[in-house]
């Protein structure tokens, strides 16, 4: 039995129209979407922004065909449930996960639909309309229920900047007393990594492009702050370690940096890939990896018991989310722009009607 309050025949929503500037994002009157069997549906509240939102409007990713609603980042309430949506799921606050994986393998059992066994998990926003919209549909394994008075509007944003970074800091073993070099630190995933690691016991060296920044970075945890607007940092690293160099890299920028994360490391230590701003591609010497035992690993997402450790940071005050602007959400093209313009500090959200 299909659970549900009255929903509109009708919703807005902002499209993808076409790859391009930020005018492609348009807005327009939609079919509000209906849950099937195993789906909800979430009255969004508000829709975080991102890179990754950037680099799929100007047609970075090859699996994004528009048009298509964007955005990944979720927080809203449960409206309607499908059939075979278990109960209790109606009228919570909740938030979701990045992807949406096919619900029944052991990875997504787990908890873990990044690494589903179907090898392509549907990536909200990118592969399947996701949250740039009065309302969205998921199924109901992609939901993760929101803690007691967790604010909405932190909420939409912990997944993709304190999640995606404490996966990152499981994935690469950082633990207190360690140092790490975390790039792009001053974007919205940046921001938060520092604050986690530092939370952690980490000394965070935190690489940012603008001098500007600084400031920002040393209030949220960081020992140090290196500028680097040419991603020249191994040198300021090994001078700032006694020439021991670091035990880690969160690289944020990717292509453009990976090497000189690699050359910033310590032998045996190692960089954990979770961003590339600019979607390109690089070349690494396997001898560099080899001789000095240098490990390089790749990060997606959160899981959900990971997600479920960040929603508990923040609901309790131990961390705060950085929140750089908020616009309304048919403005989203707006937003965009300002994220180009690298003015914002911390994350963009879209606000939705009645937030």
């Amino acid at each position: 039995m299909v659970q549900q309050t009255a929903l509109p025949a009708e919703m807005d929503a902002v499209r993808l129209s076409a790859f391009g500037p930020p005018e492609v994002l348009v807005p327009e009157r939609v079919p509000t979407p209906l849950p099937g069997d195993q789906d909800v549906v979430i009255e969004m509240a508000y829709c975080g922004i991102c890179r990754h939102d950037v680099l799929s409007r100007q047609g970075a990713f090859p699996t994004v065909h528009p048009p298509i609603t964007p955005g990944h980042q979720i927080s809203g309430h449960v409206v309607a449930a499908g059939a075979d949506v278990p109960p209790g799921l109606l009228d919570r606050p909740v938030t979701t996960m990045l992807t949406v994986g096919c619900g029944h393998c052991p990875a997504c059992l787990a908890g873990d639909p990044a690494n589903c066994a179907t090898g392509r998990p549907a990536f909200l926003g990118d592969d399947r309309d996701g949250g740039y919209a009065e309302y969205v549909t998921v199924p109901h394994h992609a939901v993760v229920p929101l803690p007691d008075g967790m604010d909405l509007l932190q909420a939409a944003v912990v997944n993709c900047t304190l999640g995606t970074a404490y996966h990152a800091m499981v994935r690469g073993g950082f633990a207190a007393g360690e140092t790490v070099v975390v790039t792009g630190a001053s974007g919205g995933v940046g921001i938060h990594a520092v604050k986690l690691l530092a939370h952690a016991g980490v000394r965070v060296l935190a690489v940012t492009s603008r001098e500007a920044k600084a400031p920002l970075l040393r209030t949220v945890g960081a020992a140090e702050v290196i500028v680097a607007p040419d991603l020249e940092f191994a040198k300021p690293v090994r001078e700032l370690t006694g020439g021991a160099r670091a035990d880690g890299v969160l690289d944020i920028v990717g292509s453009r940096s990976l090497n000189e994360s690699l050359r910033a490391l310590r032998d045996g230590g190692r960089v954990v890939v979770l961003g590339n701003v600019d979607g390109g591609s690089t070349t690494v010497k396997p001898a560099l990896l080899i001789l000095r035992e240098l490990s390089i690993l790749g990060t997606r997402s959160a899981t959900k018991a990971e997600l479920a450790a960040v929603l508990d940071l923040v609901s309790s005050g131990r961390i705060e989310v950085e929140v750089g602007g908020v616009f309304p959400f048919r403005e989203a093209a707006r937003a965009h722009a300002a994220m180009e313009d690298g003015g914002l500090e911390g994350r963009a959200v879209l606000t939705m009607p009645g937030s």
